[in-house]
């Protein structure tokens, strides 16, 4: 049975959400400020003093029942949550308090660590019209609040390697050198066989586990800051959404891998810096895990909808990084080429003119 949980202001019973920059839970009721440990110290009173007002036989029918169409019940209101396979913490469409889907953190779907949120709702959104700013082929309405389809802060479900690599480059190198005297040029080039190798440390080579957000976009947000990694708390959820992975460890490793053989190769081949001009021989890898965390990152994703097309961004929750895709304004776009083709024939008139030419 998956039961959802929102976490609660201890004083007054409202729903309280992580403030990453505070590092501790805030009620936006009764302004009352929270650590870890006492939320952690109150479930612990609470969990003694509560009894079982249903007996256990009756709870797991009701729940299996419940569970068969992924449905949750919501601790606050009591109304049942509907989610999809993958969502691990959500927010109950009746009462809006946020709802965490315990069974769905935990034993191999348990995080080892979480970055929390630095940034809020309020800052990515600017940082996304930030990023629109000084574009003169960006439509004109595009950042209009009524195109802006979701805002959701989501913790991303990552894999972080440690890698080891022993890597080995050879290659063909030459070295041209050119002099001259009063009656000829001359050239000379050198061949060199050149070998570079080592035993290069990898660590906290990301890569996200979730089917639903492109590859791309999450490269891209990249990097985020590891020290910042804490023990993963179920409480650090209240608030925003966040998945499980759906990509297992040895599925993402694969990527992880094609991205530390072509660091490998890029780093040997800076070595190989004195050569006119180089050819790659040949390029092996030996690849060792040394360890691997499965982790929580924080993602700000927003979707805006435009002329019956979805644009997607993203900003990394940590360090403020948006990424996205821009339109460009098809009735911008053709007026800038007719303004450049007007330009360069009125350009060529004067030219003529200036040259003396007469029609």
């Amino acid at each position: 049975m998956g039961k959802v949980k929102d976490e609660k202001c201890l004083n007054c019973g409202a729903s309280i959400k992580y403030n990453a920059k505070k590092e501790k839970f805030i009620c936006d009721y009764c302004r009352s400020e929270f650590t870890i440990e006492d939320i952690k110290k109150h479930k612990e009173k609470v969990s003694k003093q509560k009894s079982e007002k249903k007996s256990l036989e009756s709870k797991e029918r009701e729940f299996s029942l419940l569970e068969e169409m992924n449905g949750y019940y919501c601790d606050n209101c009591g109304a049942t949550i509907i989610s999809s396979d993958n969502i691990s913490s959500t927010t109950c469409i009746y009462c809006k308090s946020s709802a965490i889907i315990k069974n769905r953190l935990r034993g191999i779907y348990k995080p080892d660590s979480i970055i929390t949120f630095k940034y809020t709702k309020e800052e990515a959104i600017e940082a996304f019209k930030n990023i629109c700013k000084g574009r003169p082929l960006l439509p004109k309405d595009f950042t209009n609040s009524k195109n802006i389809q979701s805002m959701e802060g989501l913790y991303v479900p990552f894999w972080l390697y440690d890698l080891e690599n022993n890597a080995f480059l050879n290659c063909k190198g030459t070295k041209v050198s050119t002099w001259s005297d009063s009656r000829n040029i001359y050239t000379k080039t050198d061949f060199y066989d050149i070998t570079r190798s080592g035993i290069l440390t990898f660590l906290n080579v990301p890569n996200d586990a979730s089917l639903r957000f492109d590859d791309l976009i999450m490269n891209a947000i990249e990097p985020f800051d590891y020290s910042k990694l804490k023990d993963f708390d179920m409480s650090y959820l209240a608030g925003y959404l966040s998945e499980k992975y759906d990509v297992t460890k040895d599925v993402a490793y694969q990527n992880a891998l094609v991205r530390i053989k072509e660091d490998s190769k890029k780093y040997l081949k800076d070595k190989m810096y004195a050569y006119t001009s180089i050819t790659e021989q040949e390029n092996t890898n030996d690849v060792k895990i040394q360890n691997i965390k499965y982790v929580l990152l924080p993602v700000w994703v927003l979707n805006i909808k435009y002329d019956n097309k979805i644009y997607h961004f993203a900003m990394n929750g940590e360090s403020g990084k948006m990424v996205g895709e821009i339109p460009a304004s098809k009735v911008k776009l053709i007026i800038v080429i007719l303004s450049l083709f007007i330009s360069m024939i009125l350009l060529l008139l004067l030219i003529f003119l200036l040259l003396g030419y007469r029609w």
